[in-house]
């Protein structure tokens, strides 16, 4: 008797320690987190940390997430628990600096109000609830940053759009871009033409035209050179010296611009449009060029055209005009991270690079492994698809179509200014800098990417916008941004039962399909002898016991049907009930056998 009191006293004392120990871990090793997951997914970049460095002020972030109504979401409720995470990273790495609030708001609450009133957007779920999923940054002056839902498609971003919203509540006055081009679209001037590219810009930013004739640049956190006019050395001078103070600078030139000759609304091309820009000594300095004889095409992206064949008209896709999609854009810049429509060019030039020491280069955009080159004269003359692939010639490597240079920039003129006056001229960048080339500007012309409906109007089919965006942004935010990364996904799918179940289903699909194509046939025989027409095959059989005879080959045929889906589910059901059996039932099964085993072998230890 006294042996199971002792007994119970010990687990009972045990419970105890375990549920203090609990206790005082909450307590003391609450500030303390590890993160093993692969990739890091709760590991903030040096980048994060540097930008909640400067938070002088305290940040107020409500974090509203409809956690019940997401319950029976499987997907929503993942995204939200890592969501949640995250934020508790940052709110731990402030240190107090972020004061972080869940919210679960209740329909018709003051809760559900706050959110709707900060601009959050509500998803609807099952029985006339919503779902709040975003975040709301405020400041001690009540500045105010939204995300408005927290979208598992920009799950790599995460990171990024937090931190920018960090960011951005210390910014007192709006970011200024400066846009220097010989394209026709700054609005109210002479023979402007409606530019999306220039109103999404403007919506985001104040943007700062810059004359063809400057002769120094004005004021501006960022420069967007989009197939410039011709510059003069002292020109190009100065866009070299903006780039080695450290400023940030995009870059779309083209060997083959077709935006530059299309008709304006008099429906005559711009006067004095260009054909080409490349602004080889400048870039050359960089390791860069573009050269003007050649644009790349890719036979296995072309869009879509209508073309006239033989007097009839045709739909064939086209090499010189492609989509280059996930595969061909970067998933470790933050710039083509959350790009999955595809980015949209014209004729497009390459980017061909060279080593320079102290610059970092990273290709943000190529074509396919598809991908070839051709004379731009040829381009120029409007070749029709069958005249591009008749002596088609993949190229070496893929073509590179826009790139992202870091670091410390030479600068083109070693000498100083070609003008002489060069009091504050800088040999090499005085920190550290960042620069994005493209290899065209077709790409930001509205037709690649924006297409007319009669019945919806104008819509975006394509990530254009989304994509110069995501470069204006990074190019005038903080410079830490630049040094965060694109985050894995953390959904972990079960890759082994997908791969078993598509074998299962290849196993499955050349007999169904040969069943299928037997049914049809005997449907358009039977069809064919009761509506009175002659039987296909000219079978001499009697019209009844024939339709008797087609009638049960069908039933066979659709009874063989059910049968291969009924095999192709319980195959699959076999699988996922193994499966269940070995990660949820083998486990602990080994450990009650090994408890046993030991338990057996010390008690007949004992007794010898």
């Amino acid at each position: 008797m006294s042996r199971r009191w002792h007994l119970a006293s010990l687990l009972v004392a045990l419970f105890a320690a375990v549920t203090g120990l609990n206790l005082l871990s909450a307590q003391l090793l609450s500030d303390i987190r590890i993160d093993i997951t692969q990739g890091g997914l709760y590991r903030l970049s040096p980048g994060t940390r540097s930008i909640i460095a400067d938070i002088d002020e305290p940040v107020r972030w409500t974090f509203y997430y409809s956690r019940r109504s997401a319950a029976d979401y499987p997907a929503v409720r993942s995204y939200g628990a890592r969501v949640r995470g995250l934020l508790q990273s940052y709110a731990l790495a402030a240190d107090g600096r972020i004061v972080l609030t869940e919210i679960d708001p209740e329909p018709y609450s003051e809760e559900e109000e706050a959110a709707l009133a900060a601009g959050l957007t509500a998803t609807p779920a099952g029985e006339g609830d919503r779902i709040f999923f975003g975040l709301v940054a405020e400041n001690a002056v009540d500045n105010r940053q939204v995300l408005a839902y927290f979208s598992p498609q920009r799950e790599a971003l995460l990171e990024y759009d937090l931190s920018r919203s960090l960011a951005e509540l210390s910014q007192s006055e709006q970011r200024r871009v400066g846009i220097l081009t010989s394209l026709p679209i700054q609005p109210g001037a002479f023979g402007a033409r409606p530019s999306h590219i220039v109103d999404e810009i403007g919506a985001a930013h104040e943007i700062v035209w810059i004359e063809n004739g400057f002769s120094d640049l004005p004021n501006i956190d960022a420069l967007l050179v989009l197939h410039p006019p011709r510059l003069a050395a002292d020109q190009i001078y100065r866009l070299d010296q903006f780039v080695l103070r450290g400023g940030r600078a995009i870059f779309a030139l083209d060997p083959l611009a077709l935006a530059a000759f299309r008709p304006g609304p008099d429906g005559l091309p711009p006067p004095n449009a260009r054909r080409s820009t490349s602004l080889g000594e400048l870039l050359s300095a960089w390791g860069v060029s573009i050269p003007e004889t050649e644009v790349a095409m890719d036979r296995s992206l072309g869009l879509p055209v209508q073309i006239t064949e033989d007097g009839r008209n045709a739909i064939r896709n086209y090499p010189l005009w492609f989509s280059v999609g996930p595969a061909q854009l970067n998933a470790d810049d933050l710039s083509t991270a959350d790009l999955q429509r595809g980015v949209n060019f014209g004729s497009p030039g390459h980017v061909r690079l060279s080593a320079v020491d102290g610059l970092g280069v990273r290709v943000l955009v190529q074509t396919s492994d598809e991908g070839a080159l051709v004379s731009t004269d040829t381009a120029a003359g409007n070749p029709s698809p069958a005249a591009l692939l008749s002596d088609y010639a993949p190229a070496d490597r893929a073509p590179v179509l826009g790139v992202r240079l870091s670091g410390m920039f030479p600068s083109a003129f070693p000498d100083g200014a070609p003008s002489g006056n060069s009091d504050d001229h800088l040999p090499v960048s005085n920190r550290s800098g960042d620069v994005v080339i493209m290899a065209d500007v077709d790409w930001l012309d509205d037709p690649y990417f924006l297409r007319e409906d009669p019945s919806f109007g104008l819509s975006i089919v394509a990530d254009n916008p989304g994509f110069l965006l995501n470069l204006i942004d990074l190019a005038v935010g903080d410079p830490a941004l630049l040094e965060l990364r694109s985050l894995p996904s953390s959904a972990r799918p079960m890759t082994r039962v997908e791969a078993l179940r598509a074998s299962a289903a290849a196993a499955y699909s050349e007999e169904q399909a040969a069943l299928e194509a037997r049914a049809a046939e005997i449907e358009e025989e039977l069809d064919a002898l009761l509506s009175g027409r002659s039987p296909v095959d000219g079978a001499e059989t009697s019209l009844e016991s024939r339709i008797t005879q087609l009638r049960a080959e069908m039933s066979e045929a659709r009874d063989r049907l059910r049968t291969i889906e009924h095999s192709f589910r319980q195959d699959i059901d076999r699988l996922e009930s193994a499966l269940r059996f070995w990660t949820l039932w083998m486990p602990p099964l080994i450990i009650l056998l090994t408890g046993l085993g030991v338990g057996i072998w010390r008690r007949r230890r004992t007794l010898s």
